[in-house]
């Protein structure tokens, strides 16, 4: 577990740990990096490290986290909650940060993924409300098939090569959904 205060210097060690985590990255395997690694690559002490982190497993968390908050916790529509637009601004977002994910998805730590996306979608729930037409007890479903689809799209965007703009992305969601909705229509009938 990552315990890390608001105070700016504990931001910034933690930053520095995690830069340090990339160093270490490029020269040895995730599994193979130590805190005395990590040490000498941020030149942040040991005990900075376990003031903030328990392992090293958690400072890919915190990022993750960090980075999901900052997506989803910081989202305000302009007029009302809209998801496409949400969806717009999701992928803008990881357009210009994917660092972290792409680290998550070499090191096959996608776990960390989905339980950060998860956790803080969860915000968007508490801020917006529940959704309309959708029992209150299907909404933690409702939170998982969306976290589900969005890092599928996000894997796969990564794995792609980051070729698509944020507004294609929204495009192939948008003509997927399209289908699916005709192909339920149709067994409706």
């Amino acid at each position: 577990m990552y315990h890390i205060s608001k105070d700016k210097r504990a931001v910034q060690s933690s930053e520095l740990i995690y830069r340090g985590l990339l160093d270490c990255i490029k020269k040895k395997s995730f599994d193979q990096i130590t805190v005395s690694d990590l040490q000498k690559a941020s030149g942040v002490a040991r005990t900075t490290f376990y003031r903030a982190f328990d392992n090293i497993s958690d400072i890919l968390y915190w990022k993750c986290d960090t980075c999901f908050y900052e997506v989803l916790g910081k989202y305000c529509p302009k007029q009302f909650f809209n998801e496409i637009d949400l969806a717009r601004h999701y992928f803008q977002y990881w357009v210009n940060r994917s660092d972290i994910l792409e680290l998550l998805i070499q090191i096959n730590r996608q776990d960390i993924i989905y339980a950060c996306h998860m956790k803080n979608a969860e915000i968007l729930q508490e801020r917006f409300g529940q959704i309309p037409g959708l029992p209150i007890k299907y909404g933690n479903y409702f939170i998982a098939i969306r976290t589900g689809f969005t890092i599928s799209v996000l894997t796969t965007w990564l794995k792609g090569g980051k070729k698509e703009s944020a507004d294609e992305l929204v495009q192939i969601i948008e003509e997927q959904l399209s289908v699916l909705a005709s192909s339920i229509e149709k067994t409706q009938k």
